[in-house]
């Protein structure tokens, strides 16, 4: 099967690790994929798949509208080459279904996060998110990706769309590059992704400054980039229980977490957050972390009580109860729960997993 990805998401960028690795994926299994995107030509020559650059604006707000149109004109202008699928990602959706229909091409949604940005910028993408899933219930045919069944439900509550037309593709991990390694010889706590405010990031530090003063003998590391990132860095100046790193690759970042005791997802109780599936959370279980984090259905691994190796807080009291959580581990629980996490990630969040219900719907 020949599928073309037309997506908004720019392949360098932090957060493109779940394309990149469903691309990969999709290749491995013999797929031909293209993939059509802002990036530059030449900066995908390493990865397995084809690659057509289209320009994008400069001006945020703008951009999803200047590549979507890009995207059309590509493909009402005989540029395209055959293909048998389109897989189009919801921001830039609304400005190439009907060509897609009209040239009979079958195409699934992929929503891998509603709008996440606050203020004017939001109002203009929530628009453009329920048009692009009302576009899959106008079409029988046609099927939405989301990465939660919370952000499923939540689809069917804002567009009532018929349940059989949304899949879920939870994030997953690389069990041979995220795994276990020999752990620091002091209790560390880790935070990975974006450094941005809204992020709850800017907690991290006093949290594990509190730890400290209990007792509680821990280092915090964040690595990031974002707009928290200036700020954190001049606090670490001042505060040496924690430091700042900055985006690293796959692999140094894996050396990273295995040495690692407890990753930490800090990400507040709303909307965006709620329905996400948090790769960090794959990539943490997987290098056998113990995850501490804010009680919400984007954290929990599955309904009702969570696995002993979570531990999840109401936002209210994340400092005091998580301090008391650290208090009550014992090395011998670090080894046995890492285990465990280990285990599950093994077991519920590979990538395979993921593929396999996406090749199921293709």
């Amino acid at each position: 099967m020949r599928i073309h990805w037309f997506t908004r998401r720019e392949m360098t960028d932090l957060c493109s690790t779940t394309q990149q690795q469903i691309a990969n994926g999709l290749c491995k299994r013999g797929y031909s994929l293209t993939i059509i995107n802002p990036d530059a030509e030449g900066t995908h020559k390493l990865f397995p798949w084809k690659h057509i650059s289209l320009p994008i604006s400069s001006i945020r707000g703008l951009q999803a509208r200047k590549l979507g149109a890009n995207m059309k004109k590509y493909l009402s202008g005989g540029l395209a080459t055959d293909f048998d699928l389109a897989i189009v990602d919801w921001q830039v959706a609304p400005f190439i279904i009907h060509e897609l229909e009209r040239q009979s091409i079958r195409w699934m949604l992929m929503d891998r996060s509603p709008p996440a940005d606050r203020g004017i910028l939001a109002s203009l993408q929530w628009p453009r998110w329920k048009r692009a899933w009302k576009m899959v219930k106008a079409n029988p045919s046609a099927i939405g990706c989301v990465v939660s069944q919370a952000h499923r439900e939540f689809v069917l509550d804002e567009i009532t769309s018929t349940t059989n037309q949304i899949i879920v593709l939870n994030a997953g991990a690389d069990m041979e590059l995220f795994a276990p390694a020999k752990k620091n010889p002091e209790l560390t706590l880790v935070y990975h992704g974006r450094l941005d405010r809204h992020r709850g990031v800017m907690a991290l530090p006093m949290f594990v400054q509190k730890a400290n003063a209990a007792g509680i003998d821990c280092h915090l590391l964040m690595i990031g980039e974002g707009d928290a990132y200036r700020d954190l860095t001049e606090m670490q100046e001042e505060n040496n229980l924690f430091e700042v790193l900055p985006t690293m690759s796959q692999v140094h970042l894996a050396q990273v977490l295995g040495r690692c005791h407890i990753g930490l997802l800090p990400m507040p109780v709303t909307k965006v957050w709620k329905l996400a599936s948090p790769l960090k959370m794959a990539e943490y279980a997987a290098s056998g972390l113990l995850i501490l984090g804010i009680d919400h259905t984007g954290h929990r691994v599955k309904e009702g009580r969570q696995p002993s190796w979570i531990k999840l807080i109401e936002q209210e009291s994340f400092h005091e109860a998580g301090i008391q959580w650290l208090k009550s581990l014992e090395n011998e629980d670090l080894v046995k729960l890492s285990k465990q996490a280990r285990s599950h990630a093994q077991k519920s969040m590979t990538w395979e997993i993921c593929l396999d219900i996406l090749e199921d719907a293709m």
